[in-house]
């Protein structure tokens, strides 16, 4: 009887010590507090959702020199989508990232729109690209060089015309006529 009486005392010691050591049984699947489910070995491990990848594409966006006399090519990556040629435009409203060039085109300068039709990219600005006293006559023809063979770089684009708020201008700074859809002007283009 004493014996009895001993492997029950050491079982209910045993017991004692497992509950008070904080060990918990799976009863149809809730946990005990205190039990981290993600270490039991029956519990799924949840992945956090994968992000794809955007993909981009060197696009060559035109840039005024400090002289005033050329433009230069900055190779931005731009996000390769429907909106492409759009994001040219934003990308040279917002300056260059190179220090060795300058904006052509007022910062606040938004871009509505770039349609491609029969060969003839049609880009419409926001009423900023026309502010007076932005740039003289050679800010104003590097502007329009820089717009004009930004977007002939792309396939299938041989002409642009600017608008401004939906409408053909006759200037943009008060120098230059840009009523019509102009071709690329490979002459202004430094080292060409």
């Amino acid at each position: 009887m004493m014996k009895h009486r001993g492997l029950f005392g050491v079982a209910m010691v045993i017991l004692l010590s497992l509950l008070l050591s904080g060990c918990a049984a799976d009863f149809g699947g809730k946990t005990s507090p205190g039990v981290n489910p993600a270490a039991t070995p029956n519990s799924k491990t949840v992945s956090p959702p994968k992000t794809v990848p955007v993909a981009t594409v060197p696009v060559k966006v035109y840039f005024g020199t400090h002289d005033a006399k050329y433009i230069v090519a900055e190779v931005q990556q731009l996000q390769n989508d429907s909106q492409l040629m759009k994001r040219a435009m934003e990308a040279l409203a917002a300056g260059p990232k190179n220090s060795n060039l300058v904006a052509v085109v007022p910062k606040a300068t938004q871009v509505r729109s770039v349609v491609l039709k029969e060969k003839t990219a049609f880009v419409d600005f926001s009423s900023e690209i026309a502010k007076r006293g932005f740039g003289g006559s050679a800010t104003e023809i590097l502007a329009v060089g820089a717009i004009v063979n930004t977007l002939t770089e792309f396939p299938g684009v041989e002409q642009v015309q600017i608008l401004v708020e939906g409408k053909k201008v006759d200037t943009l700074y008060g120098h230059l006529d840009v009523y019509d859809a102009m071709s690329r002007s490979p002459a202004i283009i430094k080292g060409k």
